[in-house]
């Protein structure tokens, strides 16, 4: 879905950005690559203590509409921590994402979803919490083929 659009549609009780999205635009950039930052995070981040719920509005909005949150988030927000590659060789790699994934000249994005240990750790296993995610990064062979090789 288109990022944009879907922003126009949500609830100001549901996105605690609202007003600022529609004021100044969700983009920071003309190529419409990177959301705005708002107070030091992404503009779609309801921070703790918002009434709508705490975290991505986006994710927030698709679950309560019942949809995946992969359809309603741009793609590299769906998928960190995790990463999947294809090598020059062909070799397809499932990794995850670091700053040097990433230009200079935004090397001070917040990593807390990938450089501390907190995104792949909990009471469920990434394979399974990560289940959907995994699974359209990799397909759904090469998702059971992982699950299976690690016993799960």
């Amino acid at each position: 879905m288109n990022t944009g659009a879907l922003a126009m549609f949500l609830e100001p009780s549901m996105f605690q950005f609202h007003a600022e999205a529609h004021e100044g635009g969700i983009y920071a950039d003309d190529a419409r690559t990177l959301t705005r930052v708002v107070d030091g995070a992404c503009i779609f981040l309801n921070r703790p203590g918002f009434e709508g719920g705490e975290g991505c509005a986006l994710h927030l909005a698709a679950i309560a509409a019942g949809e995946s949150p992969t359809v309603w988030k741009p793609s590299v927000c769906w998928q960190l921590p995790l990463r999947a590659e294809t090598r020059p060789d062909g070799t397809k790699v499932l990794r995850p994402w670091d700053r040097s994934d990433w230009d200079t000249e935004h090397s001070t994005i917040a990593w807390c979803c990938t450089e501390e240990p907190e995104p792949f750790v909990g009471e469920t296993t990434v394979i399974h919490s990560l289940a959907e995610e995994l699974t359209a990064l990799v397909g759904p062979e090469v998702y059971v083929q992982i699950r299976d090789r690690l016993g799960q």
